[in-house]
């Protein structure tokens, strides 16, 4: 199969993962590769497990995803074509365009000022930040149940984020960016060997936060998202997987009864908030160079927290006073997310119950534990 172009006859509605289903489109034409390296304005959107391609979106010349909340809804709103280029031609097509001579990834576990972080490099002159592009969801969460819950070999998946980091690499020329800057949807922290193995220079960073302000932000957006308080059935996993990228719903049972018919949706939070701590100590054990930043510090010790984040970065530490700007505005303004969604948080007695079954977990019972990085104490 070569690469096809594509009208665009109708945007479906999608609340999930960037798919190929979220575009009705008209019979395709051929088209020459070359389209993509010519028109900066293509887009990487998704990627296709069973045809082994990859969609581009064609979007406005004038549109810079950095203002982006969510790349992925500004994608799928602004599409104008689709392109599909067969995976095969991926590596051959990265290596025709320039790449970034730095790229920052950032993982997290969500609701934790994430995008805020996004945003504040993006204050940094020759950065050009991504909240969320759709294509890595995709590229390895695909399929939980194959070759240890990856839905391509392992291999290939390195050679994919490679690629599919420098093809993603297409700001605006106004913005003179040369430093790419990804954040991911927090299941992304389960694979970040992967990203540390295809980019083993990039920085790497996880934001992170108390666990009871984390559970109290995480429980005001499942609500906008219409998860009833008490959990049942499909939606009892479907928060499990959504909290910690599917993993074994047997970690529940320590402290859930997971065989009861109904589950209060605070009781999933404190052993989901300990298994990312526990991910993310893993992943620094084997080697990934991670900077753990809490959203408290950040956002109490604004500059001293971000003249350390870009320190690690490779970035102007005397940028961080300038970068603060970020803080005045609302990151997820305009999203179903937004810091003001009118959607009340936990009750005292929620939050109590919280404490209480995170406090059994033998290492991370404390929710306001501080984690080490590469700068800190040895890991555990």
């Amino acid at each position: 199969m070569g690469v096809m172009v594509h009208d665009i006859l109708h945007h479906v509605d999608h609340t999930n993962w960037s798919s190929p289903g979220d575009f009705l489109l008209a019979a395709g034409q051929p088209a020459s590769p070359d389209l993509l390296i010519d028109q900066p304005n293509w887009s990487l959107y998704t990627l296709d497990r069973p045809t082994a391609s990859a969609l581009f979106v064609e979007l406005p010349p004038e549109l810079d995803l950095a203002h982006s909340a969510f790349v992925y809804n500004d994608q799928h709103r602004l599409a104008r074509r689709v392109m599909v280029v067969p995976f095969d031609q991926l590596a051959s097509l990265a290596a025709r365009v320039t790449p970034p001579e730095k790229v920052i990834f950032l993982f997290s576990i969500g609701r934790c000022g994430s995008t805020l972080a996004s945003n504040v490099l993006n204050e940094v002159p020759g950065v050009w930040g991504l909240s969320e592009p759709d294509a890595y969801s995709r590229l390895i969460m695909a399929n939980y149940s194959d070759d240890q819950r990856l839905g391509y070999p392992r291999d290939q998946v390195v050679e994919l984020i490679r690629a599919c980091t420098t093809l993603l690499f297409r700001p605006p020329a106004a913005r003179k960016a040369t430093v790419l800057a990804v954040k991911f949807r927090s299941q992304a922290l389960f694979h970040a060997d992967l990203y540390h193995q295809a980019l083993p220079e990039a920085a790497c960073v996880f934001l992170y936060r108390d666990a009871l302000g984390w559970a109290n932000s995480f429980y005001r957006m499942a609500r906008q998202y219409g998860f009833p308080p008490v959990l049942t059935g499909d939606r009892r996993r479907a928060m499990w997987n959504a909290v910690t990228a599917a993993e074994d719903l047997a970690l529940l049972r320590p402290y859930v009864d997971i065989d009861s018919a109904e589950v209060p949706m605070e009781d999933a939070f404190a052993p989901g908030w300990a298994c990312n701590m526990a991910e993310y100590s893993s992943h620094l054990r084997a080697g990934v160079p991670f900077l753990a930043l809490r959203y408290n510090e950040m956002n109490r010790d604004r500059v001293a927290s971000l003249s350390h984040l870009f320190r690690h970065c490779g970035l102007p530490p005397e940028q961080a006073t300038r970068a603060t700007a970020a803080f005045d505005h609302d990151s997820q303004a305009g999203t179903l997310v937004s810091r003001d969604n009118g959607v009340d948080g936990l009750a005292p007695a929620q939050l109590a119950r919280l404490r209480q079954i995170l406090a059994r977990h033998p290492r991370f019972g404390d929710p306001d534990k501080l984690l080490p990085d590469i700068y800190t104490a040895q890991p555990e």
